[in-house]
């Protein structure tokens, strides 16, 4: 008889081998007394050298893909494969801190509604990087668009309106996570299904999925014991605005109507026009005016 897994980690390479190398070892480092299962999907044909970074009895399967595929699918051929108790999907720009694997692994044991939990983000320098979020609507999309949750955040009338000024210090139950790090219940990928790989690449999927969690009955949790180190800005992904926005888009699209749309396109559409008036440069005023016609094109 197999032994059981506690957690299948699922981390996609993409043109990332000296970070994809430093998050490998920061889970086996950290792992502790579980029993895990690590999978990496190469997505290109660049090389990617892990064996001197996986221990000898390690569980660890490399995946070489033939052709580039989308952040989804490549994550979804890995959650096919898994056989832990939890997946957890992450990115290849994270180092895991001591503790944080089994910290969510308990959490979701003791938290048996939740079907998706994240942990603490931190940015390299050690600030935190806040993941909560509210699915789009016209007060949090202006609160977040225009800036003003920079001088919002932590005020008590505010942070439970408007998560991303959350001081991110307690469990909280959230709309939708930053999905740098997720760790997932098994039976609630059974129910709800993979990542929707048809509708999106990169960027957006994550808003999908707690969407069609929380739409099935499951809770997206917050758990601020568990911390992971984000090092966004290093990940080669071109154009990393406009992407951020088209996977947006593409979520308003598939569960929206244009009647929904519409209120949140105007608050968003106003918050863009204010920063383009308080702009400090000519390159910000570029921006948000290429911002401002993008929304109201799409």
């Amino acid at each position: 008889m197999s032994e059981a897994i506690d957690l299948s980690v699922c981390v996609v390479n993409h043109r990332t081998p000296e970070l994809t190398r430093a998050c490998i070892q920061s889970i086996y480092r950290t792992a502790g007394d579980l029993t895990l299962e690590v999978f990496v999907v190469n997505n290109t044909s660049d090389p990617c050298e892990l064996a001197d970074v996986v221990p000898p009895a390690a569980r660890f399967v490399f995946l070489q893909n033939e052709r580039v595929l989308g952040y989804s699918a490549n994550q979804n051929q890995m959650l096919r494969l898994a056989r832990g108790r939890y997946r957890m999907c992450l990115n290849s720009d994270t180092v895991v801190h001591s503790g944080a694997l089994a910290e969510l692994v308990g959490f979701m044991d003791a938290h048996p509604a939740c079907g998706i939990a994240g942990p603490k983000l931190r940015f390299g320098d050690g600030a935190l990087q806040p993941s909560l979020r509210n699915f789009p609507a016209p007060f949090a999309s202006f609160v977040e668009v225009s800036g003003l949750w920079t001088r919002l955040k932590g005020k008590r009338w505010i942070r439970d309106r408007v998560l991303l000024c959350n001081p991110h210090d307690r469990v909280v139950e959230s709309e939708w996570l930053h999905g740098a790090g997720y760790i997932v219940r098994r039976e609630a990928i059974d129910q709800v299904g993979l990542w929707d790989e048809a509708t999106f690449t990169m960027f957006g999927e994550d808003v999908d999925w707690c969407w069609r969690m929380r739409a099935a009955g499951w809770k997206i949790l917050f758990d601020p014991a568990a911390e992971i180190t984000h090092l966004e800005a290093r990940s080669p992904y071109e154009d990393r605005a406009i992407a951020l926005w088209e996977g947006g888009m593409r979520f308003v699209r598939k569960h929206y109507t244009p009647l929904r749309f519409l209120p949140v396109r105007l608050s968003a559409g106003l918050a863009i026009a204010l920063r383009w008036v308080i702009a400090r440069n000519a390159a910000e005023r570029r921006m948000f005016g290429l911002a401002f016609r993008r929304m109201f094109s799409a």
